[in-house]
């Protein structure tokens, strides 16, 4: 029986907190990393390209929720089948995905390069260290968007622990691998690349491992798999891609803001996109670490719609949805604390060149009340990848997108780099909202499920 306790709730979400964590601590580790170099600027090198590879790695970030959600409910209704096919189809079609991106580099690479540094006010230098970022990152897309099928696979039946070890394993692999490009051989940004690449390919071979753990921890490998031509046809992957449609175009729409944020920093020149940087990993620390409790709530959640007794389904839920919010705010309330108290230091320690750090301080605000926006959105996304309602994810994105693109527009007129993070808050809030006011339709299904 799936349960619904407060340690069964911290037992899913500290190790995937945990692992969530460790991953945006590896942009901290790359800054800090090129704060020591003769070369600090690549920091927002890395940033303009780092977000550049973002909206199209992070746009196939759909195999993971869909691979949560889709699995979690067949292991609630303990198809095995099902989790096994599910399993096979995300790692196959990510790879291909990936394979896909590094075929079209060329491009894919220039038009988004384009895109993002027409107008822009950053140095020939700063520039080049980013293309050669990006164009030595993509080769790690189809191991990376492979990955994310595993991952979702992982948490949806509840093995975060094995996620975290992964995950811990892979992103020491890359620290070490960044340090010694960067320090020892001076690559700058493109040592970043370079070992990113090669922790990635490392880090997927790793999460096959965990998977065939898992498998043989049940019995066998091979038991419960459909058949192996099942595969590779077309017609096995509609309902997969059907599934997906929706959460891909989410997908997207969230790439595309994070991209513009970058995008728009860049026109204030390279001591503004470098800080702005600095920031926006502390947003992404704090946002991935709350994401065990969202993480936590797409397993429970999900689970508990698979389950086959009506009665049980609804209960379940609810239990979920109440007690996993509770541990994303308390969580999300330590994280502001810990800004508004150790902000400087923690800016410093990342970006080690004065102007940087300086600038950087200057923008601190919106980052102290980063937690308790972010929680909200990441929550509520957690949610509704266990309910599987990818529609509704879709369409708040885009209303929430558009709220951000319009009021960019007048803010950063009005008030410059201020006036861009305002308008990205107000993205978020927005996600939140839109999200916040369709949550209650979820149960109310459930509950005409029971009285029927």
């Amino acid at each position: 029986m799936t349960t619904t306790s407060y340690k069964r709730v911290f037992a899913l979400a500290i190790p995937a907190s945990l692992a969530a964590l460790i991953t945006p601590l590896l942009g901290l580790v790359d800054s800090a990393v090129l704060g020591l170099s003769p070369r600090p600027l690549d920091i927002g090198a890395v940033g303009l390209a780092g977000s550049i590879y973002s909206l199209l790695y992070w746009t196939f970030g759909f195999l993971r929720m869909s691979a949560a959600g889709l699995t979690a409910q067949a292991h609630g209704a303990d198809d095995k089948q099902l989790i096994r096919r599910i399993l096979g189809q995300s790692v196959i079609f990510g790879f291909a995905v990936g394979l896909a991106l590094v075929a079209l580099q060329a491009p894919i690479g220039e038009a988004l390069f384009w895109v993002f540094t027409r107008d822009s006010d950053l140095s020939l230098e700063t520039e080049a260290a980013a293309r050669s970022y990006f164009f030595i990152r993509i080769w790690s897309a189809p191991f990376a968007i492979a990955t994310f099928g595993l991952f979702g696979w992982m948490t949806a039946r509840g093995a975060t622990g094995l996620l975290l070890a992964v995950t811990a394993g892979m992103t020491l692999l890359n620290a070490g691998l960044d340090a010694l490009f960067v320090l020892k051989f001076g690559l700058g940004a493109a040592g970043v690349a370079i070992g990113t690449v090669i922790a990635e390919a490392l880090g997927f071979v790793a999460a096959l491992g965990g998977v065939a753990f898992l498998l043989h921890k049940e019995g066998s490998i091979k038991n419960f798999w459909p058949a192996l031509t099942e595969f590779w046809r077309p017609r096995a992957y509609r309902a997969l891609i059907a599934v997906n449609g929706d959460i891909f175009l989410r997908s997207i729409l969230l790439s595309i803001a994070f991209a513009y944020f970058v995008q728009r920093g860049s026109l204030f020149g390279d001591v503004t996109l470098a800080a702005n940087q600095v920031l926006m990993q502390l947003v992404l620390v704090t946002g991935l670490a709350l994401d065990g409790a969202a993480i936590a709530a797409e397993t429970l959640v999900g689970q508990a719609i698979g389950q086959k007794e009506k009665q049980k389904r609804l209960v379940l839920y609810r239990v979920a949805v109440r007690r996993t919010s509770i541990v994303a705010g308390a969580g999300a309330l330590g994280f502001t604390l810990l800004f508004w108290l150790a902000g400087p230091p923690l800016v410093t320690l990342i970006a080690r060149d004065p102007e940087i750090s300086t600038h950087a301080m200057t923008f601190m605000p919106w980052a102290i009340i980063s937690p308790l926006i972010v929680v909200t959105c990441f929550q509520l996304d957690g949610i509704f990848i266990g309910a599987t309602k990818f529609r509704a994810m879709r369409n708040s994105m885009f209303l929430s997108g558009l709220i951000f693109a319009i009021s960019s527009v007048s803010f950063i007129h009005l008030w410059g780099n201020h006036g861009l993070w305002l308008s990205f808050w107000l993205f978020m809030l927005a996600r939140a909202v839109t999200l916040g006011v369709q949550l209650p339709s979820i149960g109310k299904g459930l509950a005409k499920i029971v009285s029927v």
